[in-house]
């Protein structure tokens, strides 16, 4: 009977344990995001993936014309992107980080890095442009 090299079978269960992790979905619909630990796994999780964070709050007119394009976008979008939101309010932390002073803001981030952003509701077709950018640049 051959024996088994311990570190050939020790990176046979690396490649394994990597294959199964690249095999896991990205989440569809929109993520809301509550704490700054659930954003910090959902970068973790997704790292190659642009996630589009639509920074809103409640009180905000502005945010409430921009939800539903969000809304919209996000499920024509979901294969090519991750969609999360977060309302400043209630999760200050990530807004403090990303030093939000307006909603609704739009961050496109990709490795815990903002690669651009909007400031300002934009119309689905502005949404739609800078997403179809984005994924040609990959």
């Amino acid at each position: 009977m051959e024996e088994i090299d311990p570190e050939l079978e020790a990176l046979r269960m690396k490649k394994a344990e990597s294959l199964f992790k690249s095999t896991k979905k990205a989440p569809t619909g929109i993520v809301k995001l509550h704490t700054e630990d659930e954003y910090t796994k959902l970068l973790k999780d997704n790292p190659n993936k642009t996630i589009l964070i639509d920074f809103t709050a409640v009180w905000c007119g502005p945010c409430r014309f921009y939800g539903p394009i969000f809304e919209k976008v996000a499920a024509d979008y979901s294969k090519d992107f991750i969609f999360a939101k977060v309302d400043v309010d209630e999760n200050v932390a990530i807004a403090r980080r990303y030093q939000i002073t307006g909603v609704p803001t739009t961050l496109f981030v990709r490795n815990g890095s903002v690669i651009t952003q909007a400031v300002g509701a934009l119309s689905e077709d502005m949404l739609r442009q800078k997403l179809e950018i984005i994924k040609s640049s990959k």
